[in-house]
C-alpha cells in the first residue's frame, strides 16, 4: 500500500516568498560593510564635534577672561571718574556754601544796622513823647493849682496865700520829678537799644570771623593740593587763629 503526501498551499507560498527575498552572501557583506562605515563615520563626526566643542569652550573661556579684564578695567575707570566728579562736586558745594555764608553775613549786618537805627529812632520818639506828656501833666497840674489857689483865695485870703505857695511848690516838684522820670526812662530805653544793637553787631562779627576762618581753611587746603600734599586717604587738620 503506497502513501501520497501533499504539500500545503501556504508552504508553497512561503517557499516562493523566500525565493524572491533570498539575499546572497555578497549582498549581506556589502550591507554590513556599509553599516560599519556609517557607524565609523558617525563616530568620527561625534569626535570631530567634541573636538570643536572643546575648542569653542576654550575660546569662550578665553573671551570670558578678556571680558572680565575689560570689565575690571572699565570699573576702575568708572570709579576714578566718579571720584573726580565727587571731588569737583564737593568743591562746587563748598564754594556755594561759602558764597551763601557771605551773603547771609552781609544780610545779617545790614539787618543789625537797620534794627539799631529803628531802635534809636524809636527811643528818640519815646523820649519825645514822654517829655511832651510830662510837660502836659505839669501844665495841667499848674492850671489845677492855680484854680485851687483862686478858689482858696475867694474863701480866705490868708489861707489862699499859703495854699497857693504850697501848690506852686508841689507843682514844681511834681514837674521836676516827672521830668527826671522821663529822662530816666529815655536813658534806659537808649541803653537797651544800644545793648541790643551791640549784641547783634557782635553776633554778625562772630559769624563773619567764622566765614573768614573757613575761607582761610579752603585756601590752605587748595595750596596743599597744588603742592602735592593732598592724600584722599588721609584727613588734613588745619587750625586757623582768627
Amino acid at each position: 500500500m503506497s502513501a501520497t503526501f501533499t504539500t500545503p498551499k501556504f508552504m508553497n507560498s512561503l517557499a516562493k516568498i523566500a525565493k524572491e527575498n533570498r539575499v546572497s552572501n555578497k549582498d549581506v557583506k556589502a550591507k554590513k560593510q556599509a553599516k560599519a562605515q556609517r557607524a565609523k563615520a558617525r563616530v568620527n563626526d561625534i569626535q570631530r564635534q567634541r573636538k570643536i566643542a572643546v575648542q569653542m569652550d576654550k575660546e569662550l573661556t578665553k573671551l570670558e577672561k578678556i571680558a572680565d579684564k575689560e570689565a575690571d578695567k572699565q570699573a576702575k575707570e568708572d570709579a576714578k571718574e566718579a571720584k573726580i566728579q565727587t571731588k569737583i562736586q564737593a568743591k562746587e558745594d563748598a564754594k556755594e556754601t561759602k558764597i551763601q555764608a557771605k551773603e547771609e553775613a552781609k544780610e545779617a549786618k545790614i539787618q543789625a544796622k537797620e534794627e539799631a537805627k529803628d531802635a534809636k529812632i524809636q527811643a528818640k520818639e519815646d523820649a519825645k513823647e514822654t517829655k511832651i506828656q510830662a510837660k502836659e501833666e505839669a501844665k495841667e497840674a499848674k492850671i489845677q493849682a492855680k484854680e485851687e489857689a483862686k478858689e482858696a483865695k475867694i474863701q480866705a485870703k490868708n489861707e489862699a496865700k499859703e495854699e497857693v505857695k504850697e501848690a506852686k511848690k508841689e507843682a514844681k516838684n511834681e514837674a521836676k520829678e516827672a521830668k527826671k522820670e522821663a529822662r530816666e526812662e529815655a536813658k534806659q530805653a537808649k541803653e537797651e537799644a544800644k545793648a541790643i544793637a551791640k549784641e547783634e553787631a557782635k553776633q554778625a562779627k562772630e559769624e563773619a570771623k567764622v566765614v573768614e576762618r573757613n575761607e582761610r581753611i579752603d585756601i590752605i587746603q587748595t595750596l596743599c593740593e597744588k603742592l602735592g600734599h593732598t592724600n584722599t586717604d588721609t584727613d588734613i587738620s588745619v587750625e586757623v587763629t582768627a
